[in-house]
């Protein structure tokens, strides 16, 4: 069946979500190579690409003079002026600096500037719009009236302060629960780079600046497999120390030529996810290994699902605008990227012959949004070419893609 989605491209949309466009990759994409040169091939020492390292060490960088601080909140006074917000302990012998909250008077709703402020006020339990409206003296008020509540609380009162010092002044980073286990984003890079023992290449990474609340980086593993040209697997990993987003590894089907992915989904979730509780970094040393052994067996099912998915329109016509419909119900997408996908298909219609070109498409629809919603896009492609396994054995879910 054709549709005609001239009216959904008339649609006013009253999404006011609004997402940071990538104008170019950070890092040059490499050349295509003809074979993987055999002193990179597995079972030899692996040269990890400089990029990587370099990341690494711009991730520890803005780390140094950084540290955790157990705070009691009934222990300290909110102190709040025109210009500067900061608590100071009560006893200076446990810590004798005041802690500064983020300020910038030029850009002062800047996320990184409140975010250790709404964190704040979620411990306390009122809208953070509602506490930045206030006039300084009520927002003292508020503070010291919900101090006054918590008497033998002490679950609610201690709270972990990353802050990062310095001899001019200390500044808070986040505020975090004592319950989460935060791996600092170096630590998390290095995890990888000794976990792996294939070659691999950093696509890209996104919030690797001083105190960027979000990780996004991209690896991509340098074996081909073939499907309507090269493709190869390879990961995602978003992650925050600062209790932003929540830790997640997301498996990626790479298309070589047009460098776009989608996403595979494993017991409708990502490959890896974690709130912090409890997250140990032996955890994560024992999941990248455990990947790439799974997406090693899995790769002639997932080739096999593409095929099917393919050949299920050869004796019907494919509808790039109906299919593309089918990918934008998908959990998370927006109004804007809904938009934004019936117009590239609208454009490029004569283009999109099978739903491969069509994920590709989208897949170009996604790389112009900002990371963790180009995840969700890509997800909804690879659920729309059947890439979804169970959480154990993917002989479990084979039939699914029948």
């Amino acid at each position: 069946m054709e549709v005609d989605i001239t009216d959904i491209l008339n649609e006013e949309f009253t999404d006011k979500d609004i997402f940071d466009r990538i104008l170019k990759d950070k890092l040059p994409s490499a050349d295509l190579p003809d074979k993987i040169d055999s002193k990179n091939a597995p079972g030899t020492e692996l040269e990890i690409p400089k990029d990587i390292s370099d990341l690494c060490g711009r991730l520890k960088m803005w780390h140094e003079n950084c540290r955790d601080l157990l705070v009691d909140l009934r222990t300290v006074n909110y102190e709040i002026s025109e210009d500067d917000t900061y608590i100071e302990f009560k006893d200076e012998s446990y810590y004798g600096q005041r802690l500064y909250f983020k300020v910038d008077l030029q850009n002062p709703k800047d996320v990184k500037v409140i975010h250790a402020t709404k964190q704040l006020c979620k411990i306390i339990g009122i809208p953070y719009a509602f506490f930045a409206a206030n006039r300084p003296s009520l927002k003292k008020n508020i503070i010291r009236t919900w101090q006054a509540g918590l008497a033998d609380d002490t679950k609610k009162a201690q709270n972990v302060f990353k802050i990062r010092e310095s001899k001019a002044c200390t500044i808070i980073r986040a505020i975090t629960p004592t319950t989460k286990s935060f791996i600092p984003l170096h630590e998390l890079i290095q995890i990888i780079k000794d976990s792996l023992n294939v070659p691999f290449r950093l696509e890209e990474a996104y919030g690797d600046e001083k105190d960027d609340l979000e990780l996004h980086a991209r690896f991509i593993f340098e074996k081909e497999y073939t499907f309507n040209g090269p493709i190869c697997l390879g990961f995602t990993i978003t992650a925050s120390e600062l209790d932003a987003c929540p830790l997640s590894i997301d498996v990626l089907l790479y298309n070589k030529l047009s460098k776009t992915s989608c996403v595979a989904l494993y017991g409708g979730e990502s490959f890896f996810k974690s709130d912090y509780k409890g997250l140990q970094s032996s955890s994560l040393r024992e999941i990248i290994p455990l990947m790439l052994t799974r997406l090693e067996d899995e790769i002639p099912e997932i080739i096999s699902r593409l095929d099917k998915k393919q050949r299920s329109y050869l004796n019907s016509v494919f509808c790039a605008e109906s299919d593309a419909m089918e990918i934008c119900k998908a959990k998370g997408m927006t109004s804007t990227i809904k938009k934004a996908i019936y117009h590239q298909v609208s454009e490029c219609i004569d283009d999109i012959k099978s739903p491969w070109d069509l994920a590709m498409h989208v897949g170009l629809v996604a790389k112009d949004f900002e990371a963790l919603k180009r995840v969700q896009i890509e997800k909804a492609i690879g659920t729309y070419l059947n890439l979804f396994f169970s959480e154990g054995s993917i002989t479990d879910d084979t039939q699914e893609s029948e």
